[in-house]
């Protein structure tokens, strides 16, 4: 899925891409940065790999909003970038569950355990740092159920095709409703993840990068990115 809400006129405007699953947190900055300063953002959603692609073609992209080991690997032309907060793995329940506690992991009535492929999703890695740090694998691997992203982790969630599963906590903050609750797991198990917004060399938003990265230290965009589970 790839979501654009770019208007015309690329230079008047900074321009933000942005993974998909940040778009709540990226909507509310943006709507109080513009009601701050009356300025216009113009946004960019989709899966990394898509955000990426977009943000090396050219002047369009001015900032670009990821977890930084993801946007490195891209090798982007990042003049510099700020850190936003740390992204929180959590272990979320289904609503037919009885499940309520980390401990349930270990339950025998625990059958499936949901979690992101460990190689292409920083969150799938988290989550078997963590199980391998708690001394869970390789017991647990045969409840394990991999798929490809956290989206996927929360649909199986959520349609009771497993028990649990792991994503992150803004996901989770998102879709709350849809759960039988969620536990922020300890972060000392895993790899700190850390979600940064990448200022890219682009000339023609300079200003406009620098005006917006000014907000994101605010205590007002501070709380909206607190809000937001980082």
């Amino acid at each position: 899925m790839f979501v654009s809400t770019v208007t015309v006129g690329w230079a008047d405007n900074v321009v933000i891409a942005s993974g998909a699953g940040y778009k709540k947190m990226v909507n509310a900055l943006s709507a109080a940065y513009t009601k701050q300063t009356g300025s216009s953002v113009d946004l960019i959603f989709g899966n990394m790999a898509r955000v990426t692609t977009l943000a090396k073609q050219g002047d369009k992209v001015g900032l670009v909003l990821g977890d930084v080991r993801f946007l490195k690997k891209a090798q982007l032309p990042m003049a510099t970038m700020q850190e936003l907060g740390r992204g929180k793995l959590v272990l979320a329940f289904s609503k037919l569950s009885n499940a309520k506690a980390v401990a349930d992991l270990d339950n025998s009535k625990t059958e499936r355990i949901a979690l992101p492929d460990g190689k292409k999703a920083i969150y799938g890695k988290a989550a078997r740092e963590f199980l391998s740090s708690s001394g869970r694998l390789p017991n647990i691997q045969p409840k394990l159920v991999e798929v490809s992203t956290v989206p996927q982790v929360f649909s199986y969630i959520a349609t009771n095709e497993v028990d649990m599963g792991f994503i992150n906590l803004t996901h989770a903050l998102n879709v709350a409703d849809k759960l039988g609750g969620y536990v922020v797991l300890d972060e000392s198990l895993y790899s700190p993840i850390s979600i940064v917004v990448g200022v890219l060399n682009n000339p023609a938003q300079k200003s406009e990068q620098q005006a917006f990265l000014k907000f994101l230290n605010t205590p007002q965009a501070q709380a909206i990115i607190h809000n937001h589970g980082l």
